[in-house]
């Protein structure tokens, strides 16, 4: 049996939530690195195992009742495993990278808003059918995350 929990300096949810905030920024400043998307991805899909690290039945269905952890769980395995093969994998059709060929710091915000073009990065298409950006999809988990921690603590 070992005898050290968390992976110091992470110990706690809280200390993991400070890591997907990283990852997060790390996503924002550099939306075509595939490695700052594994990175949130594989670490908020790992969430419900620190919140509740001796209840498989409520990670299960904490996951079953809210969408984006399912979508989260899809991206997160299909990273890690090279593809998403377990039959609760439904949320996640395709995913799409691309590397455009501007930065989204290639431009004046004066000229126009370059925030409101995606340049790189990756594209999440849905099972729904619709298509989503994976800083959206990250922005929308960690907002989930800092909402259900708060109203537990």
């Amino acid at each position: 049996m070992s005898n050290y929990s968390g992976f110091t300096p992470l110990e706690n949810p809280g200390d993991l939530i400070n890591k997907m905030k990283y990852d997060l920024n790390r996503m924002k400043s550099e939306p075509s690195n595939s490695y700052a998307a594994f990175d949130f991805f594989v670490t908020t899909e790992h969430m419900l195992d620190w919140v509740f690290p001796n209840d498989r039945t409520q990670r299960t269905n904490m996951r079953q009742q809210n969408y984006i952890l399912q979508v989260v769980s899809h991206i997160a395995n299909g990273a890690k495993h090279f593809e998403a093969t377990s039959s609760h994998h439904t949320s996640v059709d395709d995913l799409e990278f691309s590397q455009g060929g501007f930065s989204s710091n290639s431009f004046s915000s004066d000229a126009f808003d370059p925030s409101s073009f995606q340049f790189s990065g990756l594209t999440v298409k849905l099972s729904d059918g619709q298509s989503k950006l994976a800083i959206d999809l990250a922005d929308e988990a960690y907002e989930f995350w800092c909402r259900f921690l708060s109203s537990n603590s």
